[in-house]
């Protein structure tokens, strides 16, 4: 396999890895202390040291000169000579590198029984190791991806997706998650990718520049003066942006990928008690309980609150619980009841929140809504995710099997797959 590699990252998989190594690496710098001139929207300049960062240029050469790096830092778009065609490289940083198992994961998920939700897993494409002045690397060879839904949310005037988009999406989470679950993997919150149209394929590296920009360089420079050392690269890469609005994302080209396992685990083999993933997504038990994490978590992230809206929204904290959120007096009294501060409303209950975040954003930005029985559905479903308690909520197979998933999620993701995609 032949590649050369040129355009796009995403740092937060990289550090991720780092997070869990139990490896360390050695420094002279005071903890919080660069030492080098502070360059926005790039990775972190002084994990370029032993055991961290590969450091790596445009037209840098990998795994015998069959792959070609060049673009913005630890995941690569490169391109496939051979077959003519986009994967992403992932380097890990050296001191992460013998710890992740991600790849073992995802091959072992690709020889799984075919069933719905596998086909949103990640694919391995291949992986091989490199070596470097800061250490060796594993490299993770995947398909690419266009761009995080986050990110289509960041991006977007709204932050909404399409309605039938949006039943979509949810419902190939909801299959995703049904099938790692089947897989006894809890997946732990990792990244929710948009994959590249088909088209992607028919643009050559010079029409790939034309079309989205060619890789922009900035000097590192060290504080003090001093000239770099041999694992500091002379220059890194602003990330590139493929991506698109979330509203501009129409009907049909909302295939996801489940990505980034480095947080994934199987509970029965290695019981996990802290989440890595966001504070926003991470569910109670993951706070409060002394248990460890289940698939529950996962149920619990599908639909994510942060702790304040879920107490908000969801009623009193289990007491056991309660003692433990050291934020709680700022936001309720000693009975769990909410505290009105000036200029607060009261209490929204779930179908309130759902009108006021989901139903009345899109018909300010003139889209279609649920109907009363879809809301209704919805929310049924909603709500026993979102139960405190892991042993009381559902469990990915009765969210497969809800009535809002059976009638709207389903039913657009079956119409999704059979509308053709546009041109990039």
């Amino acid at each position: 396999m032949s590649m050369r590699t040129f355009i796009t990252r995403t740092e937060d998989d990289v550090h991720r890895y780092t997070a869990r190594s139990n490896k360390s690496s050695t420094s002279n710098r005071r903890p919080g202390m660069s030492q080098y001139r502070l360059i926005e929207d790039v990775e972190d300049l002084d994990r370029y040291q032993p055991g961290g960062y590969h450091p790596l240029q445009v037209g840098d050469e990998l795994d015998n000169a069959h792959y070609r790096h060049g673009g913005y830092s630890t995941i690569w778009l490169a391109h496939d000579l051979q077959k003519a065609q986009y994967v992403a490289v992932k380097v890990v940083t050296a001191d992460a590198s013998d710890c992740t198992q991600e790849d073992s994961l995802i091959s072992s998920l690709e020889n799984a029984p075919s069933r719905p939700g596998k086909g949103v897993i990640l694919p391995l494409v291949d992986t091989f190791w490199a070596d470097g002045p800061n250490g060796k690397h594993k490299c993770i060879i995947t398909p690419p991806a266009r761009m995080s839904l986050f990110d289509a949310k960041e991006a977007s005037t709204f932050g909404l997706f399409r309605p039938k988009v949006a039943q979509s999406i949810m419902a190939q989470l909801i299959q995703g998650v049904g099938f790692l679950h089947s897989e006894h993997v809890v997946y732990g919150g990792g990244n929710i990718l948009l994959q590249f149209p088909e088209a992607i394929d028919r643009l050559s590296p010079s029409e790939l520049y034309e079309k989205f920009g060619k890789p922009e360089a900035e000097a590192i420079v060290r504080l003090d003066g001093k000239p770099l050392t041999n694992g500091v690269p002379a220059q890194v890469f602003i990330p590139g942006w493929f991506g698109i609005r979330s509203e501009d994302i129409d009907f049909g080209e909302e295939r996801i990928i489940l990505s980034d396992f480095g947080e994934s685990f199987n509970p029965h083999i290695s019981p996990t008690f802290s989440s890595k993933t966001l504070p926003l997504l991470q569910p109670p038990e993951a706070r409060f309980s002394d248990e460890p994490l289940s698939f529950a978590a996962d149920i619990w992230t599908l639909a994510y609150r942060v702790t304040a809206e879920q107490a908000e929204v969801l009623g009193v904290l289990p007491p056991e619980w309660r003692a433990k959120w050291s934020g709680r007096l700022d936001w309720f009294n000693e009975e769990g009841e909410l505290i009105l501060k000036p200029g607060m409303s009261a209490r929204r209950g779930l179908g309130q929140r759902v009108e006021y975040s989901i139903q009345e954003p899109w018909v300010e930005a003139g889209l279609e809504t649920m109907t009363e029985r879809g809301r209704r559905a919805f929310e049924l479903m909603l709500r026993s995710m979102l139960i405190y308690r892991p042993n009381e909520r559902v469990t990915a197979q009765h969210v497969l099997d809800s009535e809002w998933m059976k009638d709207w999620g389903q039913p657009a993701l079956e119409q999704s797959r059979s509308t053709s995609t546009k041109e990039l």
